[in-house]
């Protein structure tokens, strides 16, 4: 007789490491959605490292091994994860960000063939390592890895950049749970205005562009706050840079937080003028607290939103960003109505729905193999 335990679908989460991130936040939803959708599921991290999302996954109750691996190359790390593999035999493994070096000889060694992958970003992003695409491509095109796009334009950019068919890759949109995020109640404005940003201090996430808005829009009058949220190798040149444009007094500096929904309730706009990215998981936080947005035309981020109906798009440029914040800064009725679009819009994005696309990813993956 089959017990309970083995009927269930059993999915085994990859991710290079936790560290807070789109990617890593991803996977933390996608783990909690897919045990809601009755499958077992365990998430295993190379990197070694506690973070905020470890330890919320393991006070959720969310099976996780960190394998420790050592920095650079680290061919031991393969066996361990094999070893992981053959401890609870995943009817699919997931995996997460460039380690496909790993994930693949492992798996090979455990047995196990239904192996798919998100590419979180453009393609050409994901790595700039030759060897990695090299076996990325080898993987993709062979069929071992089903590759997974967050949307139609990171689809368009796999086919490019890998050379893989169409229907050889999968979409499914990024989820969030939506629950912990409370739409505004009114969309008048502190004082002074309070402007948010969460996203790591890298060259992606064009920090220069806010701290150039600054300068403008202080120069034009407008009375304006901004709370930046993250970490990151460019913090302290952001750092000075506001010193330097003399714009320090309208900049706070959090950090990291654990509290993405408060951090956005206190904001009055959010703002993400990306130079390139794929889907990020913060503008479907952004979008479910309601909060009118303004973010750069980049890579995915027009698969989801569209301008003037849910957010502003604007060019990743200082003047662009600032004429796209002053408009709003201006108007109350855009504000409310770019903020309950985006509420509206966030919708599509749930982790529930995500879990379910996966799952039906998953199957189909594991039928092609078979």
């Amino acid at each position: 007789m089959i017990s309970e335990k083995q009927k269930e679908y059993r999915v085994m989460l990859v991710a290079q490491s936790l560290r807070v991130g789109g990617a890593e936040t991803m996977v933390e939803n996608l783990a909690y959605a897919l045990r809601r959708q009755g499958c077992a599921v365990v998430v295993v991290v190379l990197q070694p490292g506690e973070t905020m999302i470890t330890k919320r996954l393991r006070d959720n109750g969310i099976d996780l091994t960190i394998l420790g691996k050592h920095r650079g190359p680290d061919l031991s790390v393969s066996g361990r994860l094999a070893e992981a593999m053959l401890s609870f035999g995943p009817d699919a493994v997931h995996s997460h960000l460039p380690i496909l070096q790993y994930v693949v000889p492992a798996a090979r060694k455990a047995g196990v063939s239904n192996l798919v992958h998100t590419i979180h970003n453009m393609a050409d992003k994901e790595t700039s390592g030759k060897l990695k695409r090299a076996l990325n491509r080898r993987y993709y095109r062979s069929g071992a890895v089903l590759p997974v796009a967050l949307n139609e334009i990171t689809k368009g950019s796999i086919e490019k950049f890998y050379g893989v068919e169409a229907s050889h890759i999968a979409v499914v949109a990024n989820g969030i749970d939506l629950e912990p995020f409370k739409p505004k109640c009114s969309y008048a404005l502190h004082e002074p205005a309070r402007i948010c940003h969460i996203g790591r201090f890298e060259e992606a996430k064009n920090h220069a562009a806010i701290v150039s808005a600054a300068e403008l829009l202080k120069a034009d009058g407008f009375d304006v706050f901004f709370d930046l949220y993250g970490v990151g190798s460019l913090m302290e040149d952001v750092k000075g840079a506001v010193e330097t444009r003399g714009v320090a007094g309208e900049f706070v500096f959090h950090g990291l937080t654990d509290n993405v929904p408060g951090a956005l309730a206190a904001g009055d706009i959010f703002v993400f003028p990306s130079l390139y990215e794929g889907m990020p998981m913060v503008l479907a936080e952004a979008m479910a607290a309601g909060l009118p947005i303004v973010a750069s035309a980049a890579g995915g981020i027009p698969d989801m939103l569209e301008d003037g109906k849910n957010a502003l798009l604007c060019e990743p440029d200082g003047p662009s960003l600032a004429a796209a914040v002053e408009r709003l800064l201006r108007d109350g009725e855009t504000r409310k109505r770019i903020g309950e679009g985006a509420r509206r819009h966030a919708a599509d994005f749930s982790s529930d729905a995500m879990a379910r696309a996966y799952l039906d990813v998953y199957k189909r993956k594991g039928a092609r193999i078979c």
